[in-house]
């Protein structure tokens, strides 16, 4: 494949920038542009003998010639057996300058590199088998991970435990396949060893497919955080306890009511679980088109809400008759430096101050403990296209399941389907369509 190179830090201005170059001829490239020591005349061109001593995996000192200036940094030399793309890789620290790395990336391109495409870099390492395409995947999602929760669940990922556990199914799979094809072939021979030991291995399968899916719902809350909707009555202090779980200003607060008309979002990080807060405006009814509008959107956000602060005055605890069916319910009395924190002993009820700040701390500890990560050493599944994958596989299992009573072909075509759709995770039987779409979804420079 031709050699390819990139930035692959952010651009911008910055102490310290990355340029990569990846291939068969990066090692040429590198060393008709990179001198050892302060030299800053190019004496080598691309295709002589390359006459320094790169030693591998060490931090080289020099002088980077470009077209129109020179830089002093370093340069690491990575032979393919330990590159991460699979090849051989040279990745020059400059400083972080923004003409700094466009001039270094000009002058690769110039002696030979090709400039990389999204993704370009990982999905070389894929190609090379270095890394699975969940693994793959594991590595974008630590790169927009926004929380710890989020990063130690794409640290799994990348790191293969998720590949691991579908390619136990996968493994387990393909060898009910050899053994219902051989009766295919053979059935006197195999009949009598395969068929009676069938279905429980289709089950044992199916179990291992739902234990994954039963964690997507944790997997969602991890990866993008818990959503907290604030609901309630008009003047019950939503917006002012918003701002209190922010510690900052971020909804407008007044004594005037329905002085919030639209959803207000925002977020935070504790323990390092996200949450996503949603102000509403007051649920009343009101003539005001304005208004009305505002309580039709908070009634969308609580529909998608995974928990409902529903906000009550204190001072003022009239009943505000909102219905919250079928979701998790918080009832938060606000306004208690005035009232008293003395509240009704139930369940998931607290009582807070939103001016004082008192009891709001141990709100969002509550929220935070609701959705905790679950055990160690659990794979959590927190990719949509991992998700889709694993529904269609356990469809496929239960369909193959229940063809048991028909005939071993019927039983064949089902368990197939279930091997393609789990290969479809790890990139084993995936089409180069979801490759290219995966990768693509990358920086140019990873």
């Amino acid at each position: 494949m031709k050699t390819i190179a990139a930035i692959s830090s952010p651009i911008g201005a910055g102490g310290i920038g990355i340029v990569r170059v990846s291939g068969n001829d990066a090692l040429g490239i590198a060393d008709a542009i990179f001198n050892f020591g302060k030299e800053t005349t190019r004496v080598r061109a691309r295709g002589q003998n390359i006459i320094q001593h790169w030693e591998p995996l060490k931090m080289n000192f020099g002088t980077f010639v470009a077209e129109d200036f020179c830089d002093r940094g370093y340069a690491v030399y990575f032979p393919a057996a330990q590159a991460y793309t699979g090849e051989d890789t040279v990745e020059f620290y400059l400083h972080g300058g923004v003409r700094i790395m466009r001039g270094a990336l000009d002058a690769l391109i110039a002696e030979g590199a090709s400039l990389a495409e999204h993704g370009e870099f990982t999905k070389r390492a894929f190609l090379a088998g270095r890394l699975t395409l969940a693994d793959a995947e594991g590595v974008i999602d630590m790169i927009n991970a926004d929380s710890a929760a989020a990063l130690r669940a794409a640290y799994r990922l990348m790191d293969g435990n998720v590949a691991r556990a579908v390619n136990e199914i996968f493994e387990e799979l393909q060898t009910v396949i050899a053994g219902l094809e051989a009766t295919l072939d053979y059935p006197e021979e195999t009949e009598d060893e395969v068929l009676p030991s069938l279905g429980s291995s289709i089950d044992e399968c199916l179990k291992k497919v739902n234990g994954l899916l039963n964690s997507a719902s944790r997997g969602r809350i991890v990866k993008h955080g818990i959503n907290a909707v604030l609901a309630g009555g008009v003047n019950a202090g939503k917006s002012s306890l918003m701002n209190a779980m922010l510690k900052e200003e971020r909804a407008i607060v007044a004594d005037i009511a329905g002085t919030t008309r639209d959803t207000v979002e925002d977020s935070f990080e504790y323990n390092g679980v996200r949450i996503n807060l949603v102000d509403t405006a007051g649920i009343r009814e009101s003539d005001d088109r304005i208004e009305a509008q505002g309580v039709a959107r908070a009634r969308r956000a609580i529909d998608g809400a995974d928990v409902i602060l529903h906000v009550i005055d204190k001072t003022n605890p009239s009943p505000d008759e909102l219905d919250f069916y079928g979701k998790r319910v918080f009832t938060v009395f606000n306004k208690c430096d005035v009232a008293g924190f003395a509240i009704p002993r139930m369940a998931y009820t607290f009582g807070v101050s939103a001016k004082t700040g008192e009891g709001v701390e141990a709100l969002v500890r509550a929220i935070c403990e609701l959705y905790s990560e679950g055990s160690a050493g659990g794979e959590l599944i927190t990719n949509e296209r991992h998700i889709s994958a694993l529904t269609a596989a356990k469809r496929a299992l239960e369909n193959a399941k229940n063809s048991l009573c028909y005939t071993v072909d019927c039983t064949l075509i089902d368990l197939r389907s279930a091997y393609d759709e789990l290969g479809q995770i790890t990139g084993k039987t995936a089409t180069e369509d979801i490759v290219d779409e995966i990768f693509s979804k990358f920086c140019v420079g990873k």
